[in-house]
């Protein structure tokens, strides 16, 4: 993966990075916390931040200050709960995000192992650009619960993902577990970007019009329907319901020539 379309941030959100001593003197004296709790690792890896306080748009870095993931946070007071279950979701965790209660997306570009062990230096930056591969987090555990995308189209047909249409500048989109019986209050909320037989780029799909950033777009019900070749049976009434779609489409590699289809 070569290239991710971001932009830049500043504004740590929090560092759940936990070095490990390995020296023979004991546990040194490097930070002061007040409260203790049964678990110190948290719902989420790496350093996060934020700009402008546009929740839409996390960043993670891991333990080197290398690029390691992306997250989208909707807040809770808007989020079309009524109609979608976002509290029974996976990929949905409920978090306090710039002091904004809020429903998570969270992606990781690397290895969530790696990120707060021995991260990526300069080299291997250099190397790997924004990742080696796309992850998933599907639960409260980011080690245990994150899941890796397919990296290549010819692997895709041992996983639910199932593929849509493809357009030229985005790529052949790919819809989990999508079918025509499925149940629209449950639907997964990303979605999978392949050009030349490799990935290329994902995107968040969210239930909802939201108007809360200005880095997500609405999609409406025609976009929506054509981006797949299985339209479930509940998706026109379920986006009459809720009011549309809102989406973000994330890019590794914007060489017009990879992106062709």
């Amino acid at each position: 993966m070569k290239y991710l379309i971001i932009v830049l941030i500043g504004g740590l959100i929090a560092s759940p990075c936990l070095s490990v001593d390995r020296s023979n003197s004991g546990p040194e004296w490097d930070s002061l916390k007040v409260t203790w709790g049964p678990n110190p690792i948290r719902t989420f890896l790496g350093q996060r931040f934020v700009k402008d306080n546009d929740i839409a748009l996390v960043l993670i870095y891991d333990i080197q200050g290398s690029i390691a993931g992306i997250q989208l946070a909707l807040p809770t007071s808007i989020a079309k709960k009524q109609f979608y279950k976002f509290d029974t979701q996976k990929m949905f965790n409920r978090a306090t995000v710039a002091g904004i209660d809020a429903y998570v997306l969270t992606a990781y570009f690397v290895d969530p192992r790696n990120i707060c062990t021995a991260g990526r230096d300069v080299a291997r930056l250099k190397s790997e650009a924004s990742g080696t591969g796309l992850w998933l987090q599907q639960g409260s555990d980011p080690i245990h619960d994150s899941v890796q995308a397919p990296l290549y189209e010819n692997t895709v047909n041992t996983t639910k993902w199932v593929k849509g249409s493809c357009f030229p500048s985005m790529g052949a989109h790919y819809w989990y577990d999508n079918r025509l019986d499925k149940e629209c209050d449950e639907i997964f909320p990303v979605f999978l970007l392949y050009n030349k037989s490799k990935l290329t780029g994902f995107g968040w799909g969210l239930a909802g019009k939201y108007e809360y950033t200005q880095r997500t777009e609405p999609v409406p019900y025609a976009a929506v329907s054509s981006f797949m070749r299985i339209v479930p049976n509940c998706l026109k009434k379920f986006f009459d319901d809720i009011g549309g779609f809102t989406a973000m489409h994330l890019y590794f590699n914007t060489a017009p020539w990879n992106l062709l289809c």
